[in-house]
């Protein structure tokens, strides 16, 4: 049914905001905010300990140059005259090195009793250091462990919104939509999303973090200096803004390349027989190239504006060291400075631009998420074009009665596909459609599962509006039996259970016996546990058919829908899918699509469309004797197969009118043998 994707979902083209879009992200950390609580308490204390290591290299170089001590022979707490000692200027000295000096004093007076200040000395530093990193590296273990908990936590519960999501749109959006386009957003896109929505996140806050610790400390020895070594500050925040509109727009058009190229991948893979049959691989590769040309350009674009960043990032941070070296000196020289107080100042530095760099390449993680969030947000922003309404009535077991009152069907773009169309099939009756191609023979038959929805009348299943119940209570007692069968890449027994989840191994076998499947499924390497490939490959298309029919039988559906289910087969094959059919449609009110008109010569009504309108409706004798369009079709396949469909052809069941009357639903059977009607 071409054309009928215009009614999916509308992509208005509106650019997410950071503003709305990065709140919405982490709205999906709330079920894991224990863990993202935990998270923030890790990274406050790892942002701690981190300033420390600088601290103690300060203390070193001081004992190293005499301008302190850690180990002597005054006793804890006392000066050389006995009295009291003055608590230190924290202004004046480092804060770790009291702490430092009391280590010394416990291990001169517990284990090292013998040693020489200098040993005591060397043992403090050394194990402060290890320390430091053993404690460092336990909490960063910890962080990662339960960072990656809430990232995949995270990343799971988006994909499964998002493939939950794919899977209640309309068969409209998919019509629009390439495959592999939707299976990047919900894959690669969702993916991208883990480094933006945890890492980046945490790093940010473990910076910040470290940066008000960096600041205390150094606005507290010297804040002259300190506001001197943040001069560079304010330019790279510009620098980073506008690089960062940069690579957002660069970003937005690499993650819509990668989507072509995964759609353009998998559609030359599910399409490969054809492209070796007509010899098409070369052709194939040039237009494999020119998407993938297109992705190293962007790709290269990008790497080049980051090439070009971080040597400006670095040449802005080195600014800030040249001052601090520069005037740092000579407050040194001048008594103003301590020399280990100089050098935790230069290693400060970093810790200071470290927040600052680390916005900025935060903010290019966002402009990089910032893209494949529009593509999985206007994915989960996209409103299915049929789906039930509120308070939508539960349908009871049907009895299979459907009715088209006057119906009317066009596209978005105003092609009309269905013309005032009115038809009443009783329970248990087989109502036949046939007509030219393009006549909306399909059309019609995916309106009653409500695929699409009327664009005027009414259509009744039950004498309730299809428009007014519940999709899946509708949907649930409706069999469809396809002329190209799906089935999944399982086992038999898998995708005849995709019929009735609930079915035992005897309904399975009961059922493929109706079907006239249980002798080939016997034969099978494995039987009913035989893998049968991707869409069914390893098996011919009559055997597909078949098991798509138990498949059928196996949802006892009230009312079923046959579309062209024995085309494109040969004779023999043809009769047992025939036969399977007539098992299928037993008691069941059935709208089957023909081609060719033999297999519905006992139809209870048949329906000749033209154009999107009903021109015929009767039985097969009446329209044969009225002339019209029917009888002209028929006369064209009569010359066409000449005896051979009249000597051919099984004795067909008495008109559905005459049986009992009841409803069930599947598949099509196409009645054609290839020729348009």
């Amino acid at each position: 049914m071409r054309g009928m994707g215009r009614h999916g979902g509308v992509d208005d083209g509106r650019k997410i905001s950071f503003r709305e879009t990065y709140p919405r992200l982490l709205r999906y950390a709330r079920p894991y905010w224990r863990l993202v609580a935990l998270i923030l308490v890790l990274s406050l204390v790892t942002a701690f300990i981190s300033v420390l290591p600088p601290q103690v290299m300060g203390v070193a170089v001081d004992e190293i140059t005499g301008f302190g001590r850690l180990a002597d022979d005054d006793p804890p707490g006392q000066t050389t005259d006995g009295q009291a000692a003055v608590a230190p200027d924290l202004r004046k000295s480092l804060p770790i090195a009291p702490y430092m000096k009391r280590a010394a004093a416990y291990i001169s007076t517990t284990w090292l009793t013998e040693s020489p200040p200098a040993v005591v000395s060397a043992t403090v530093l050394v194990g402060a250091f290890l320390l430091l990193f053993v404690i460092s590296r336990v909490f960063s273990a910890i962080q990662g462990i339960v960072m990656a908990k809430v990232g995949q936590g995270l990343i799971f519960d988006m994909r499964s919104q998002a493939y939950r999501h794919v899977q209640k749109l309309s068969l409209s959006y998919f019509e629009d939509q390439q495959t592999g386009d939707v299976m990047s957003r919900v894959v690669n896109d969702v993916n991208s999303l883990e480094s933006v929505i945890v890492g980046p996140v945490i790093r940010l806050i473990t910076d910040v973090c470290r940066l008000g610790f960096v600041l205390y400390y150094c606005m507290l020895w010297d804040w002259q200096l300190t506001s001197l070594s943040l001069t560079a500050a304010p330019l790279l925040l510009l620098s980073t803004f506008f690089v960062g509109k940069l690579l957002r727009k660069n970003f937005r058009e690499l993650r819509k390349k990668v989507g072509e190229l995964n759609a353009l991948i998998q559609d030359n893979i599910s399409g490969i027989r054809i492209i070796q049959s007509f010899v098409r691989e070369e052709h194939e590769l040039g237009r494999f190239n020119v998407t993938s040309r297109q992705n190293y350009t962007l790709n290269v674009r990008l790497a080049s504006i980051f090439a070009m960043f971080r040597p400006w990032v670095d040449f802005l941070n080195q600014i800030g060291i040249l001052v601090v070296l520069g005037v740092g000196s000579v407050k040194v020289m001048n008594g103003e400075l301590k020399p280990g107080m100089f050098v935790v100042f230069l290693q400060y530095l970093p810790m200071l631009f470290g927040p600052i760099t680390g916005l900025t390449r935060f903010y290019n993680h966002v402009q990089r998420a910032l893209a494949s969030c529009e593509r999985v947000f206007e994915l989960l922003d996209t409103k299915a074009a049929v789906a039930s309404p509120p308070n939508a009535i539960q349908l009871p077991p049907l009895r299979g009665e459907v009715e088209f009152r006057h119906v009317d069907f066009h596209y978005r773009d105003d092609v009309q596909a269905l013309d005032d169309i009115g038809l009443h099939a009783k329970p248990g009756e087989m109502v036949a459609l046939v007509g030219p191609s393009g006549a909306g023979k399909t059309t019609l038959v995916n309106l009653i599962p409500r695929f699409y929805d009327i664009s005027d009348g009414d259509l009744l299943v039950d004498g309730r509006d299809v428009r007014e119940v519940d999709l899946d209570s509708l949907r649930s007692q409706i069999g469809i039996v396809l002329q190209d069968p799906f089935l999944f890449n399982a086992t038999v027994k898998e995708n005849l259970r995709y019929g009735r989840y609930d079915a035992t191994d005897d309904d399975l076998v009961e059922a493929a016996k109706a079907a006239n499947a249980h002798g080939f499924i016997s034969e099978l390497t494995d039987g009913y546990d035989t893998l049968i490939g991707e869409r069914g490959v390893k098996l011919s298309g009559g055997q597909r058919q078949r098991i798509s029919i138990a498949r059928a039988i196996l949802a006892d559906a009230r009312i079923l829908i046959l579309d062209e289910a024995t085309s494109s087969v040969d004779s023999e094959t043809e009769m047992l899918i025939q036969q399977a059919i007539d098992n299928l449609v037993r008691n069941r009110t059935t709208f089957v699509i023909a081609h060719r008109l033999s297999t519905v010569q006992h139809a209870d009504q048949i329906i000749v469309l033209e154009a999107g309108a009903i021109v015929e409706t009767g039985s097969h004798e009446e329209l044969l004797g009225r002339g019209g369009l029917y009888a002209r079709l028929h006369e064209v396949q009569f010359r066409l197969n000449g005896d051979r469909e009249a000597r051919d052809e099984p004795k067909r069941p008495e008109p559905r009118a005459r049986r009992q009357r009841a409803t069930d639903d599947h598949d099509v059977p196409d009645l054609t043998n290839g020729s348009d009607i």
